[in-house]
């Protein structure tokens, strides 16, 4: 490997302006510049176009429909590894801090010369810290640069989950193809998106559910047929426990339209175990199932 890494940044975002100017501005602003700025636009219908002609040099590709996080990943991936050594993957609704290409550029050379290196991931404010760097098994995309050797190796990730597990997927990919991921101990990213779990309270337990109901079908559909092609039995059976959990919650609760959301778990355990995949149109951001 040359001593001149190239490293991409890819940033996928959808309806999301304002946040993408904020993280586009961070890129920039880094005392290690990137050597390319893709920015994937999952067909936005705000003035996302706009705000990316505020900064040069962006490599700008549009897509014709909102293809999830999956294809959005699927898509800059593809496009960022033709001309870099490493992507760094980012969503469009963080903070990095000004140094974090410089610090992780460190990490690549030096853990390159002795590994077999596929990906390296930096932590988040707020995380337990780690003392030092140390090999992982799983990552989300959202912060991790990932090798364009690994990425030839292994493929692009899972464009039809559309939404949830692409990422643990592909991690999972990389692990079995013999690479090694690693995560370092400096805190370099800020999550600054709105959460989209709400905290409810039942018989003194506190427990996290998503909003909205379309999170749950794909959520649950992913985990089942990821579990289910790699013979992860253990993993299976706790999503089905956890699921069957989250069921019971909705029933005691009654409310936030309780049928909606339990037939949204059921429908997406069901087509999971068909590895009935793809975007389904019942199951879209602003689209209520019956």
């Amino acid at each position: 490997m040359s001593e001149k890494l190239k490293i991409g940044v890819l940033i996928v975002t959808f309806n999301n302006a304002e946040m993408l100017r904020s993280v586009i501005g961070a890129v920039v602003s880094q005392t290690r510049m990137p050597d390319e700025i893709v920015v994937i636009d999952n067909a936005s219908s705000d003035n996302t176009r706009e705000v990316v002609k505020e900064f040069q040099n962006i490599r700008y590709i549009r897509l014709d429909e909102n293809t999830g996080s999956a294809g959005g990943f699927h898509e800059g991936i593809k496009t960022a590894v033709e001309n870099n050594d490493f992507v760094m993957i980012l969503d469009d609704d963080i903070g990095l801090e000004s140094n974090a290409i410089e610090i992780m550029e460190r990490y690549l050379k030096t853990l390159s010369k002795e590994y077999k290196l596929g990906a390296v991931r930096c932590r988040y404010v707020g995380q337990n810290r780690v003392e030092e760097v140390r090999k992982i098994t799983g990552f989300a995309f959202r912060g991790t640069i990932i090798s364009k050797d690994a990425i030839m190796d292994v493929g692009l990730p899972k464009k039809e989950y559309f939404l949830y597990a692409e990422d643990a997927d592909y991690a999972y990919r990389i692990n079995q193809k013999g690479w090694d991921v690693f995560i370092v101990p400096e805190h370099l990213i800020v999550d600054k998106r709105e959460k989209a779990k709400l905290k409810v309270t039942v018989f003194g337990q506190d427990s996290l559910l998503y909003k909205e109901r379309f999170r749950f079908y794909y959520a649950f559909r992913n985990q089942v047929d990821m579990y289910l092609k790699y013979k992860m039995w253990v993993k299976l059976t706790e999503s089905l426990v956890y699921a069957l959990k989250i069921i019971v919650l909705f029933v005691v609760l009654k409310r936030m339209k309780s049928f909606g959301f339990i037939k949204a778990i059921i429908d997406g355990i069901w087509d999971g175990f068909r590895s009935k995949l793809g975007k389904n149109p019942k199951y879209l951001p602003g689209v209520h199932a019956d």
